[in-house]
């Protein structure tokens, strides 16, 4: 390994005294980074902790215990999870019930009533029942008594139904609550994470608002149904016709398909099927994302076809459906047979009580006994069913909290900047001493950055260039400390850049990125976000707007500064025939339109935000990193002019793969090749050596004088 130790000794007022302290790239040195731990690719559990299953074109792990434990094992694990999750999921109903008292007790009424509804109706129907069989048995039907148990019945089924339009009339009242209130407390985790850790998949949050509502019903349907089907226990079994004999009977299927089937559980599902994974492949390339490009290849979508059919017939019947689907699949009959047997237990009860108790049983008895078995076999799955989702609603509560407990990678430091004795109006002192550095799950042979070593003073103006992927934007990235260095250190006025606090040390910083977009916001708030404290301060917008060359821009549009480019999408369609809805898809086809521009006036945009920035008076250090791609010459030429006079004093470092006029006013260039420093110099002494930026400069010179000769010759003919 090689280190570089090129350090920058000078003030900004003499470009000679900027100088290579180190021997060129390629000189033996000792190793700066041989401590740096190399992480291990194979990060899965050992095969004691898990067993492997091939479903279809599915490889399945499950945690061992939970496949040798079985249903008991996974009812353990489940219960053991809801019990120590009690905390968690008593603070989520406290905030729920906070939001608004009055509905949530609403809704839980309504939906309690939904549960004892069912047991006033078997009541109703029983005894409507036996009064017209007593009727039909002594010839004279008892009319009054008739009458009024079917008003009974029609009052219990009117108010039911009404309980049921008013809980969904105010279900969506509450829901929305639940999600808003929780989609605040996920924008804020969200928001507080730093670069590695918010790409990271393992400290990604899969948690959303909408599962806090999901989760909130699931639990509220699952105690309503425990308490529903409580109640029909005690009262069937005390029941003339039935008793607790009948009662044990009629649960047995509903118990018996609880035991026998397959819980959900735990598990990783991956695919290594090489037809399958092909076809995902090409049916990507039908999306819109890839729309442009399949276009623009002329006869591909051909080739798209044919190698589809191909990847299916190589496929052939292997399964892909759903990896649970496939596991809980029966592998034999006999599970349903034993079901189906159990399921008949209510009828050999009737058949036999009316066989030994002939003088006891009716057809009414027999009906009611009917009514009662269905009714706590319906119960009974529905709450197994409710019971099943119980799991996976604690689950995502306590998702949902810990997104706010992630701890980031990027350490927050606790030392004031600027420091006290540091002027406020002056450039960022930087330096890096054999910083090394590879960005988190690279699968490149050599780290982005390998021994760099170099120092800016107050004030620079450096201009860093390289080949596509030498290193440039890595070491901005660095700067801004959206990642750390895996060895080496970057000092700031002397101190680490890890002591200083995030936000202070963010808030000297202007960056301006071919990476930065546009957001799904107005215009005025896509350039006033760069002062946010001034988002509603138009002239102030209009004059960034100016001096980022975005003026013209907004003046061409209607709303001006209002013009939202990108609106958030909601409109949609349903089942719109092109002959009978011609008027609501011309309407639904003027919704929430997009508007285009160039990408050259995206990046006017972006630099507006960036003058915008500077307003704050609070910039210490201007990053820019290519942010001039899809401009013209001139408008690269005006837009570095504007930005080297506006960050006068301030220390300036400018990324870019291609040579122009900021070369001449460069205190230094830094020439970067493979990660690591190349060399270091002006212009003149760069060229006057003959290495790497002189070959790369040369290259982009010839370039362009044939250019020159292709367009005057064009122009003779």
């Amino acid at each position: 390994m090689v280190s570089q130790a090129a350090y920058i000794r000078s003030t900004r007022t003499s470009p000679k005294d900027f100088t290579l302290l180190t021997p060129p790239m390629g000189a033996p040195t000792e190793t700066a980074h041989k401590d740096v731990p190399v992480p291990s690719e194979d990060a899965s559990p050992k095969n004691d902790e898990y067993t492997t299953l091939d479903l279809g074109v599915w490889r399945v792990l499950l945690p061992r215990d939970v496949v040798s434990g079985g249903f008991f094992s996974a009812t353990v694990s489940k219960w053991n999870t809801i019990v120590f999750a009690y905390p968690v999921v008593s603070r989520f109903f406290r905030e729920i019930y906070s939001l608004s008292p009055h509905l949530v007790i609403l809704v839980l009424l309504l939906k309690l009533w939904g549960e004892l509804e069912s047991v006033l109706m078997l009541y109703v129907s029983g005894r409507l029942l036996r009064i017209i069989e007593v009727g039909l048995t002594e010839g004279r039907p008892d009319v009054n008594a008739i009458t009024q148990a079917l008003v009974a019945r029609l009052i219990g089924v009117t108010v039911t139904a009404a309980a049921r339009w008013g809980r969904e009339y105010i279900s969506p009242q509450l829901d929305s609550l639940i999600q808003l209130h929780f989609e605040d407390h996920l924008l804020q985790a969200k928001l507080r994470l730093d670069m590695p850790t918010a790409t990271d998949s393992s400290s990604r949050t899969q948690a959303t608002a909408h599962d806090a509502e999901s989760a909130f019903d699931s639990l509220c349907e699952a105690s309503m149904r425990l308490f529903g089907l409580v109640s029909q226990l005690l009262f069937i079994s005390q029941q003339r016709s039935a008793g607790a004999l009948f009662t044990v009977i009629a649960v047995v299927r509903p118990l018996l398909s609880l035991f026998l089937a397959e819980p959900p559980t735990a598990h990783v599902a991956y695919s290594e099927n090489a037809s399958y994974l092909r076809l995902r492949s090409l049916q990507s390339l039908s999306s819109s994302y890839y729309r442009a490009d399949v276009i623009a290849a002329g006869d591909i979508a051909g080739w798209i076809t044919a190698e589809y059919h191909r990847a299916r017939d190589a496929l052939g019947s292997v399964a892909s459906k759903d990896v649970w689907s496939q596991y809980s699949m029966e592998r034999t009959p006999m599970n349903k047979i034993l079901g189906e047997w159990a399921g008949e237990l209510p009828t050999l009860y009737w058949a036999l009580s009316a066989m030994l108790r002939p003088e006891k049983f009716s057809m009414t008895s027999i009906a009611i006994l009917q009514q009662y078995s269905s009714s706590l076999n319906y119960s009974l799955q529905m709450l197994f069913w409710d019971l099943s989702q119980v799991g996976k609603a604690v689950t995502n509560i306590k998702i949902l909290y810990e997104a706010g407990n992630i701890k980031n990678q990027i350490i927050d430091g606790d030392v004031a900047y600027p420091r006290p004795s540091t002027d406020i109006s002056k450039g960022m002192d930087i330096e890096l001493r054999n910083v090394c550095f590879a960005y988190p799950g690279e699968k490149a042979k050599e780290s982005a950055l390998q021994d760099v070593s170099f120092r800016i003073p107050v004030g620079s103006l450096v201009v860093i260039v390289g080949a596509n992927g030498s290193g440039k934007s890595t070491i901005i990235k660095l700067l801004t400390r959206l990642y750390d260095t895996d060895s080496g250190a970057i000092l700031v006025d002397g101190l680490p850049i890890q002591d200083y606090r995030l936000a202070d040390l963010r808030q000297t910083q202007a960056t301006l990125s071919q990476d930065h977009h546009l957001y799904p916001l107005t215009l005025g708030e896509n350039i006033g976000l760069g002062y946010s404290e001034h988002v509603d301060d138009l002239d102030m917008i209009m004059q960034s707007a100016k001096d980022g060359g975005a003026a013209e821009l907004l003046d061409k549009f209607k709303e001006g500064a209002q013009t939202t480019l990108e609106p958030i999408s909601t409109a949609f369609g349903y089942q719109l025939d092109d002959d009978k809805h011609k008027s609501l898809k011309g309407v639904l086809a003027k919704l929430e339109k997009t508007t285009e521009v160039s990408g050259g006036e995206k990046q006017r945009l972006v630099a507006s935000r960036t003058f915008m920035r500077f307003r704050t008076g609070k910039i210490k250090l201007l990053c820019v990193d290519e942010p001039s791609s899809a401009l013209d010459p001139r408008g690269e030429f005006e837009l570095f002019e504007r930005l080297r006079e506006t960050g006068d004093g301030k220390t300036m470092i400018f990324v870019t793969h291609r040579f122009g006029h900021l070369t001449k006013y460069a205190d230094v260039i830094i020439c970067m090749k493979e990660g690591k420093v190349a060399e270091l110099g002006t212009h003149k002494d760069l060229m006057a050596g003959g290495g790497e930026y002189a070959s790369l400069y040369n290259v982009q010179a010839q370039a362009f004088a044939d250019s020159e000769q292709k367009n005057r010759d064009a122009r003779k003919d």
